[in-house]
């Protein structure tokens, strides 16, 4: 070996292992972003402009790789089971982090097995009447279903919708019978509230506030703790006397549980800065979405597992489908 070449070694050497200790090559090649649901929905409108930013600011390409099936189960399972490097990421949201632990059978846990990294955005709910139910908020709906003491017929979009259970305990717990209709997405369901199949459905606002406009449909009240701006004459459930019944599509990038610390915390940071660029909140705002933010990965973590903990008691209290 050369005196030149042993000196060249040493130097490439040397440039390998500051870099590597700055952690400055993450990304040095695309990464992947799975969504656990097919193309068009809100979370996946959130996840494209959040990989688009992330895109931009990282200067490595976030490709979106939809994993609809299974309710979302594949995905979740795909990323736990990844090389914890960073390159391949997945968009949880409360189905697949919060209510498929307590109502599905999974071989992953992904409370444990991913690691929280940032929100993303959170998508509010409306509860949406038929034209012909009594009252103009819910409060006057279920105070008539009481007085009545006849059954409510409650359409739910999935089995596994955050609504099916929110709304079956709520109305278990105020003493009033439910007839629970679940179909096959949000559309067949909305259709079947249209043609008065059933009396109320939790839908999306973004997908309903065009009907509610035209006088189609009511918009009883949202869930969540502040006025929705596509529906602003709409009460909050809090302001109807009901704080508790609060809920929200919520959405977050993770990653596997063993992903590096340096790599978790770049991440964070440029997902933050992409949620907070005013075009991204413009656009979010006109699909009745709002972005989300947290001071650290740790707090997200924090706020995720309360949620599963959150929906572990709203599942059993609904008596459905829990495990």
């Amino acid at each position: 070996m050369t005196r030149t070449f042993f000196c060249c070694l040493l130097f490439a050497t040397a440039v390998c292992c500051a870099a590597a200790a700055r952690g400055g090559e993450y990304p040095d090649r695309p990464v992947r972003l799975l969504i656990p649901f097919a193309p068009g929905g809100a979370s996946d409108f959130g996840g494209r402009l959040v990989a688009a930013g992330l895109s931009e600011i990282l200067g490595q390409q976030f490709v979106v790789d939809n994993r609809g099936g299974a309710s979302g189960l594949i995905a979740t399972e795909i990323v736990v089971r990844s090389q914890p490097n960073g390159y391949t990421l997945f968009l949880g949201n409360v189905n697949t982090m919060a209510i498929n632990p307590y109502i599905q059978q999974m071989k992953v846990d992904p409370i444990k097995e991913l690691a929280a990294i940032a929100p993303v955005a959170s998508i509010p709910t409306v509860i949406a009447g038929h034209s012909s139910v009594t009252g103009s908020t819910l409060k006057e709906f279920i105070d008539h279903a009481l007085r009545s003491g006849r059954e409510v017929r409650n359409g739910t979009a999935t089995l596994a919708s955050p609504g099916r259970f929110l709304m079956v305990a709520f109305f278990k717990n105020l003493g009033i019978k439910v007839l629970e209709v679940p179909y096959n997405g949000a559309g067949p369901a909305t259709t079947a509230l249209l043609a008065g199949e059933i009396e109320i459905l939790p839908v999306t606002v973004a997908s309903i506030a065009s009907l509610v406009r035209a006088g189609k449909l009511k918009a009883l009240a949202v869930t969540q703790k502040s006025r929705v701006p596509l529906l602003p004459d709409v009460p909050t459930m809090p302001e109807l006397g009901y704080p508790d019944i609060v809920m929200g599509q919520w959405n977050g990038v993770f990653g596997p549980a063993a992903l590096p610390r340096s790599v978790v915390l770049k991440l964070h940071k440029a997902i933050t800065r992409a949620m907070k660029d005013e075009q991204v909140i413009q656009r979010l705002n006109t699909a009745a979405a709002e972005a989300v933010f947290s001071q650290s990965p740790q707090e997200y973590a924090t706020y995720v597992r309360g949620e599963h903990t959150r929906w572990g008691k709203i599942i059993r209290d609904s008596g459905l489908a829990a495990k």
